[in-house]
């Protein structure tokens, strides 16, 4: 892949130029390590079987896959999938861990040293996302504070430092789809056989890590059918482009999900269902608009355990994504932890980002939709429509699967990390266009300066001393 080498060239790239590109490569060595630092601390001090989504045992879950991968020489299960938990995900992650685990093996580690090991290996999906990012930042033209400010924020946002931990196959699954998207935009720039089989095999091994990397197909198809339509006279070259890709990446991708349906009869996009065990209750209202003081009670998710059951107590969907953007759903504080104010210092500065970030996404928005109106012309807008539908695709499918799953864990904000990218850097990109000059551009550069600030110590604060993140 090019990745790496493009992020080379741009590093150096601002070595060499004076002054305000050097502080700006400064800043971006300091926030990378930071973000580097934060990661490893968690890892080393977070053991494998801690705050895990879906983590299972040496049996079940996705360590029991780990596991069968390991112990039976990477051999798929000669059963069918879904009478374990978790064996029913594409293997791509799972078969890199159990390697990564072998590895340490050899060199003498018990099981449980090996499994440790496999934080390192997700560690890196991390530090990998943060480089990825940047380039993506870059691809947008922004530069000083419209770019360092969100990739600063990236670099120490609880919910990505935690991932680094988690080893399932998110992490793999993000890093991933962040790649493919940046692929999707160099293909449009240059759209050359040698990219789009690069993007053909970075889209296949997004859906061996996770089936929900398909939310990729729609909008690289609408930036296909733009540039078929822009290059009229290839239309020939494009096609023969387009059939390259579907060769590479329809037999990789959905590789897994045939040998199932053939061998089990498996339906590919099959969802494990959890009944009623953490029920939210499927009313419409409730759960985007109540608001009851309960769910403020604290500022982790909130359920009431039963003997038998565990009931969601943050029922609405909103107040559950910013909980579980933060600390997730498995980060508790006792009522009387010396941090629990730190805790909730974190959430307010976090809703006032938000409330910031957001708005701006949709002014940017709404500028480019006038400005392809006025202009009648997608070529200059294309990667903001791009993002735009990635953005809307990942946010519209998280919806639908909320509500035919009505349990608590289907809210969660990891099904949705993507968005907190693409929010980021369509951040940037108001900031880039905004007059700082002017009083407004001076105010809100004073403010993000501050509430970032905030953000970053605080979440220093809390990953550095508890012991349960």
């Amino acid at each position: 892949m090019k990745t790496g080498k493009n992020a080379t060239l741009q590093f150096n790239d601002s070595l060499n130029n004076p002054k305000g590109n050097r502080k700006e490569t400064l800043y971006f060595c300091f926030a990378t390590m930071t973000g580097i630092f934060l990661r490893l601390a968690y890892v080393l001090r977070i053991p494998y079987y801690v705050n895990q989504h879906d983590a299972g045992d040496f049996t079940s879950g996705h360590i029991g896959y780990i596991c069968y991968l390991l112990e039976h020489g990477g051999k798929l299960p000669d059963f069918n999938p879904t009478t374990v938990w978790s064996f029913y995900h594409p293997p791509l992650h799972h078969y890199l861990a159990a390697f990564f685990a072998k590895i340490n093996v050899l060199c003498g580690a018990d099981l449980e040293q090996a499994l440790e090991s496999v934080q390192l290996l997700t560690a890196f999906y991390g530090v990998c996302i943060l480089l990825v990012s940047y380039l993506l930042l870059k691809k947008f033209n922004l530069s000083g504070f419209a770019l360092l400010l969100p990739y600063t924020l990236l670099c120490v946002h609880p919910s990505l430092i935690m991932l680094s931990g988690s080893i399932n196959n998110d992490g793999l699954c993000l890093l991933l789809t962040l790649l493919t998207a940046y692929s999707a935009i160099l293909w449009y720039e240059k759209p050359v056989l040698k990219r789009i089989c690069i993007l053909a095999l970075l889209f296949a091994a997004t859906m061996l890590t996770k089936m929900s990397g398909l939310l990729l197909a729609p909008a690289a198809g609408c930036l296909f059918l733009i540039k078929l339509l822009q290059n009229k006279k290839e239309w020939k070259s494009m096609l023969m482009q387009f059939l390259a890709f579907g060769l590479l990446c329809i037999p990789l991708s959905l590789s897994f999900s045939i040998r199932n349906l053939i061998l089990w009869h498996v339906n590919p996009f099959f969802t494990l269902s959890l009944g009623d065990y953490m029920y939210t209750g499927n009313d419409l209202a409730e759960r985007i608009f109540l608001l009851q003081k309960e769910q403020f009670a604290s500022p982790f998710v909130i359920y009431n355990v039963t003997l038998d059951n565990m009931l969601a107590v943050d029922r609405n969907i909103i107040v559950y994504l910013l909980k579980t953007s933060l600390f997730g759903d498995k980060f508790f504080l006792s009522a009387d932890s010396p941090y629990i104010g730190i805790a909730w210092g974190l959430h307010a500065v976090n809703l006032l980002l938000i409330l910031i970030a957001f708005p701006c996404m949709l002014a940017v928005l709404v500028k480019t939709a006038a400005s392809v109106i006025k202009e009648r012309n997608l070529t200059f807008h294309i990667k903001e429509l791009f993002l735009f539908f990635l953005y809307g695709c990942s946010m519209g499918s998280f919806f639908m699967f909320c509500f035919k799953y009505p349990n608590a864990c289907s809210q969660d904000f990891r099904y949705i990390n993507l968005t907190l990218f693409i929010n980021m850097i369509f951040l940037g990109v108001f900031l880039q266009y905004t007059d700082k000059s002017r009083p407004i551009g001076k105010i809100l550069k004073s403010t993000l300066v501050i509430l970032s600030s905030l953000f970053t110590v605080f979440t220093v604060i809390l990953f550095l001393n508890c012991s349960r993140i």
